[in-house]
């Protein structure tokens, strides 16, 4: 004879059982339970965000030093990384991408002239200020993401590049909002043409940098 107070416990031992059998068939078959995330759904079967790349780098694993950023806070998901090596003027530059070190003309803005051994008479008002300003968005040794437009090099042979830094601060734009640059679109680069100029207006209007001054 079965002793009745048993049978909740026997009840209650099937039921467990049933449960957890569910759950295993569940899990082998790939089906998704409420509050349960199965292993077909697991992260590592999916490409790699910049997010992901960023703690990926973070937590050891190797990321290529060129690209490891590229995508992530603002910054262009084709940009390359590099360091600086030396502020010209306020639009020109040298960066070190790992294998040639670049000079560069940044896009899309235009900074009043300096002096030179060539032109001693060419500095123009607010030259020397935006060169400073430039060098205190880009001091030596910064690390920084480039990115080119559809022209990677002027008549000149400088390399034509956006610049950000790793916090995603865009510095060619950054230069225009400031008051120290003007929006010059040149050939055929024209990605962020209407943001740079609209910058340019806002700038002169609220006569910040140069416009306040010159």
């Amino acid at each position: 004879m079965v002793d009745q107070n048993r049978r909740p416990r026997i009840l209650g031992t099937a039921i467990t059982v049933a449960v957890v059998g569910a759950v295993a068939v569940a899990v082998y078959a790939g089906a998704s339970l409420p509050g349960f995330e199965s292993a077909s759904s697991d992260s590592s079967s999916a490409p790699a965000t910049p997010a992901d790349s960023t703690v990926a780098a973070e937590s050891g694993s190797e990321e290529p030093a060129s690209t490891a950023g590229a995508g992530a806070a603002g910054i262009p998901a084709d940009a390359f990384g590099a360091t600086v090596n030396y502020v010209h003027d306020g639009d020109t530059l040298y960066l070190d991408d790992g294998s040639t070190e670049l000079k560069v003309r940044l896009i899309g803005i235009d900074t009043p002239e300096l002096d030179s051994t060539q032109r001693p008479d060419a500095g123009e008002c607010y030259g020397e200020e935006a060169r400073e300003l430039l060098r205190d968005f880009l001091p030596e040794g910064t690390h920084v993401w480039a990115s080119e437009d559809r022209e990677p090099e002027d008549h000149y042979g400088r390399s034509l590049l956006y610049v950000h830094l790793d916090d995603g601060t865009f510095v060619n734009l950054a230069m225009i909002e400031l008051g120290a640059a003007e929006a010059l679109k040149v050939g055929l680069n024209d990605r962020y043409w209407t943001e740079l100029r609209s910058a340019e207006d806002d700038a002169a209007t609220a006569k910040l940098g140069m416009w306040g001054r010159c």
